[in-house]
């Protein structure tokens, strides 16, 4: 429909349209991909903006940057979107209002208790154990110059919202990777205040979770399901992993060794020719995120039952109304706000586990 006419083409559909259908008609086509933003032009968006306010009132003086918002915004969500990232699987998302979000009660719900005839069931409680998560607010901004458009930059210009888009996911996928490995000790706040989430020795009801001098591979697995095996929750019941929700975390030093032991039939690293009993138990993960911090240290376990997404705003991509100081001062004629506001907190430590090898 804009592809090669942009100009015109664009001037006839506000024309035709009005300026909410012709955004709804933008925003519709690029979400079902029947066009692109590299279809468009900046100079020509400018100059059928302005052209069709010579002829037509009724187009407003905030279709430029209206339109550019919306190519911009399919431009980085769509970068955000494909980048590969890990962080989602680890963490389950909670929406959020709060600037500090309390987790009242994240010790374990009691079990059912046997129940006499004509007698009252008991009532769950809330334990007085808390978690607070403390949400943060991530940003950044994009301006289309006058220049800009003058000299249509416009592969520039998708080319730095594309980046954007790819950024501001693997900002997001460091914030969890690094969360889920406790790096500065900052995501387990029990009762609002910081303690190391991983512990090589038990503390009042909080079990080991955290194993040295065990290398990955068979005999590290083993060692998982033994520290596993040993953790019970609050009340001294056992804690299951589900092996569909088992991930194993290796920096990429023992990724082909995490993806064998997953995969194959026979024990990958001895010569006994023994059935691999860890295939199909676990799936292997990997970050650059985990390589930057070690090249022997692994995790395992079901890491979404311990940590959280607090989300108070997913990505957003956000437009200046025209008038804006940059305006004038700068000869900035449009200004897109990237941004998210959340963070990774642990309600539970009972789940994932760290080896050193």
């Amino acid at each position: 429909m804009f592809r090669d006419k942009t100009k015109v083409a664009l001037r006839d559909l506000l024309e035709q349209a009005g300026n909410d259908g012709a955004l709804r008609i933008i925003r519709e086509s690029l979400s079902e991909k029947k066009i692109r933003p590299e279809d468009f032009s900046l100079r020509e968006i400018w100059e059928a903006c302005e052209q069709g306010r010579s002829v037509m009132e009724a187009v407003s003086s905030d279709m430029f940057p209206k339109i550019t918002g919306e190519l911009i915004n399919s431009k980085i969500i769509d970068a955000y979107n494909i980048t590969a990232t890990i962080g989602d699987m680890l963490v389950t998302t909670v929406p959020s209002k709060m600037e500090v979000e309390t987790v009242a009660g994240f010790d374990a719900v009691e079990s059912p208790e046997e129940v006499q005839q004509g007698r009252e069931y008991e009532d769950s409680t809330v334990g007085e154990k808390y978690v607070t998560i403390r949400n943060q607010k991530f940003g950044r901004l994009l301006s289309s110059t006058e220049e800009m458009i003058y000299f249509d930059k416009t592969g520039q210009i998708l080319a730095r919202a594309a980046r954007i888009g790819e950024k501001a996911a693997l900002y997001k996928e460091k914030l969890i990777v690094e969360g889920v490995q406790d790096v500065n000790s900052n995501v387990f706040n029990p009762s609002g205040v910081a303690a190391a989430f991983y512990r090589t020795a038990a503390s009042g009801t909080l079990r080991i979770n955290s194993v040295a001098a065990t290398p990955f591979g068979e005999s590290g697995m083993k060692a998982f399901e033994k520290v596993q095996q040993n953790m019970t929750d609050e009340n001294g019941d056992p804690v299951l992993l589900n092996p569909a929700n088992t991930y194993v975390l290796v920096p990429v030093d023992l990724w082909v060794e995490a993806r064998q032991l997953a995969r194959t039939v026979k024990v990958p690293e001895g010569n006994e020719n023994a059935d691999n009993v860890f295939r199909g138990t676990f799936t292997p993960l990997t970050s650059y995120y985990i390589s930057a911090q070690s090249t022997t240290v692994w995790y395992a376990g079901d890491f979404r039952q311990d940590f959280w997404w607090s989300e108070v705003w997913p990505l957003q991509v956000m437009t200046a109304k025209p008038g804006h100081e940059a305006e004038f001062r700068r000869d900035v004629k449009s200004i897109h706000k990237v941004r998210f506001y959340g963070a990774i907190g642990a309600v539970s430590s009972s789940h994932a586990f760290k080896f050193t090898g």
